[in-house]
Formats: structure tokens, sequence, C-alpha cells
């Protein structure tokens, strides 16, 4: 606890922390997690969320790269909620490099808490960039579309940006 003292954290945060009984790795994860940019109160809730599923926090890491890859603190917590963090950091910090929304992400998320199937983050990028928007991408994932209809999608889009139509030459006049 003298670590997170020192970077200053607040008495009523370290007071939470010590009821949870953190030990010197959850402190490091702590840190990490801080130094990224996670509120003190967001730092006490993952550990919070630890404990109630009898876990100890380490995650920090992951938290850091999710922030680093621009996602909001609101929208991490959604994930650890969702007992998504572990499974899905990675792909989803590769959703979010891409320009997937937070959005699209947590539908992603919401749907593999239940079990779905659900395209991967390279394929959504994919249609993202043939032209639907985040809010279109977040009805298509809870829609449940498939690898089959995301190909109709994207080969549609590449035959109509394809140039599929008479193009008049002129040839040079002597």
């Amino acid at each position: 606890m003298t670590q997170l003292d020192a970077v200053g954290m607040h008495p009523e945060s370290l007071d939470q922390l010590q009821k949870y009984h953190v030990n010197d790795e959850e402190v490091r994860q702590i840190l990490i997690a801080g130094r990224a940019g996670m509120t003190e109160q967001g730092c006490v809730e993952l550990v919070g969320i630890a404990r109630s599923r009898q876990r100890v926090f380490g995650e920090g890491d992951a938290v850091a790269n999710l922030l680093g890859a621009g996602m909001n603190e609101k929208s991490v917590m959604q994930l650890v909620r969702l007992d998504q963090l572990t499974l899905f950091a990675g792909e989803a910090a590769a959703m979010r490099l891409a320009g997937l929304s937070d959005d699209v992400i947590l539908e992603v998320a919401r749907q593999r808490s239940k079990g779905e199937t659900v395209l991967a983050g390279s394929r959504l990028a994919e249609l993202r960039d043939s032209g639907l928007s985040n809010a279109q991408l977040v009805a298509a994932v809870d829609r449940g579309i498939t690898d089959k209809q995301a190909d109709d999608i994207i080969a549609r889009h590449n035959y109509a940006v394809g140039g599929h139509r008479f193009v008049r030459q002129q040839g040079r006049r002597h």
C-alpha cells in the first residue's frame, strides 16, 4: 500500500483496498492501470469485482492496453463486468485501434458473454471500411450477422467501388 500512497492515492481509496487485503502483485497491477489513466475509483472497483469472483486482480496490463488503444474507462469497466476482459482484451484493443467504436466492441463482448458466435474484429473492420457506420455494425452484431452475410456486403461494396461502368476513352489524334 506504500506504493499507492506514494503516488498520491486518496486515503479513502487506500482504506477500501486494505479491506480487500490486496497483495503486492495486485498493487503493481493497480499502479499499471492507474498510470494508464484508470481513475482511483475505477481501480478500487476492479479489485472489488475480482474479489466478488473469488479472484485476485491481475489485469492491469489488459486495462492499460485498452485505455492506450483509446477505449474509455466506462467501456473498460463494462468489459470487466461482462467478465470478458481476460478473454477479449487483445482483440478488443486491436478493434479499437482499427477504428471500431466502444459500442461495437461492447456489443461483441455482450454476444460472446451469452455464448453467441460473433464475427471477428477484423471482419467487422472490413464491414466498416465497406461503408457501414458504427451504429449499423452494432445492429449487425446484435442480429447475429454471419460470415456469409458479411462477405455479401463486402462484395457488393467492392463491386460498387470497382468502377463497373463504361468509361469513354479517347485516343490521341495525330
